[in-house]
This record gives structure tokens, C-alpha cells and sequence, in this order.
């Protein structure tokens, strides 16, 4: 093992008996990557603050407008986003994907994105 990773070919283990944040922030945004624990979670939190959902989906289209921006006026075109949970809809890659627009003077035709999340929350997470 170097550098704390896990050896190629070793399985990772998933406890999906504890909630995990970014699969309760799936289902807030209505993904599929999600447990039974993740949403009881997620409904005990929605019956102490109500406005959770509003809050996530603002927050959702915040990043949005944000990215876009970047993207398409200001002509960044690598992004490092931290702490990103699941790929759900309208992430990070995505919208900087969907909204590249070069300058007349730019020569570069993509966007590069590197998503870390610490720890797998998910079954996917070790083959991703």
C-alpha cells in the first residue's frame, strides 16, 4: 500500500448501515445513489429544517451560474472540486462541459475537472 491508496484489485468495503452525507445530498437532488439509512437520514434532517430542499437545489444552481461563468466568461477552464460526493446533475464537469465557449483568442477545446471525495460512499466509489 503507498501513499495510503488502496492495491490495485483490493475491494473497499461500503458500510451502508451509517448514512453517508454526499448519498443524502443525492437523494435532496433525487438521485438514485442512495440507502435506506441515507434516507431516513435525510427525511429526520427535512423534518427539522423543511427549507433543506430549497437550500440543496439553491445551492445546486448557484454552483451552476458560478461554473458557467468561469467557464464561459472568464476562461477558466480547470476546476478542482473538493468534497464533491456523488456525480448527480449538474456538477462541477458538466456544466463546464456543456458550457465552454472560447474566446476568439483561446486556442484550448476542453475542460478538466478532478472530483475527490474522501472515503467511498458508494459500491461504484473504489471503480470510479
Amino acid at each position: 500500500m503507498m501513499g495510503g491508496l488502496e492495491p490495485e484489485g483490493a475491494s473497499v468495503s461500503v458500510d451502508t448501515s451509517v448514512p453517508h452525507i454526499a448519498r443524502v445530498y443525492d437523494y435532496w437532488l433525487g438521485g438514485k445513489d442512495n440507502f435506506a439509512v441515507d434516507r431516513a437520514a435525510a427525511e429526520e434532517v427535512m423534518e427539522t429544517f423543511p427549507d433543506i430542499l430549497v437550500s440543496v437545489r439553491a445551492q445546486r444552481a448557484f454552483l451552476g451560474r458560478a461554473v458557467h461563468y468561469l467557464v464561459a466568461e472568464a476562461g477558466i477552464r480547470q476546476f478542482l472540486d473538493i468534497g464533491t460526493g456523488l456525480p448527480s446533475g449538474n456538477n462541477t464537469h458538466e456544466v463546464a462541459q456543456r458550457r465552454r465557449r472560447r474566446p476568439a483568442s483561446c486556442t484550448w477545446t476542453t475542460t478538466r475537472s478532478c472530483s475527490c471525495t474522501p472515503g467511498p460512499c458508494s459500491p461504484a466509489a473504489p471503480r470510479a
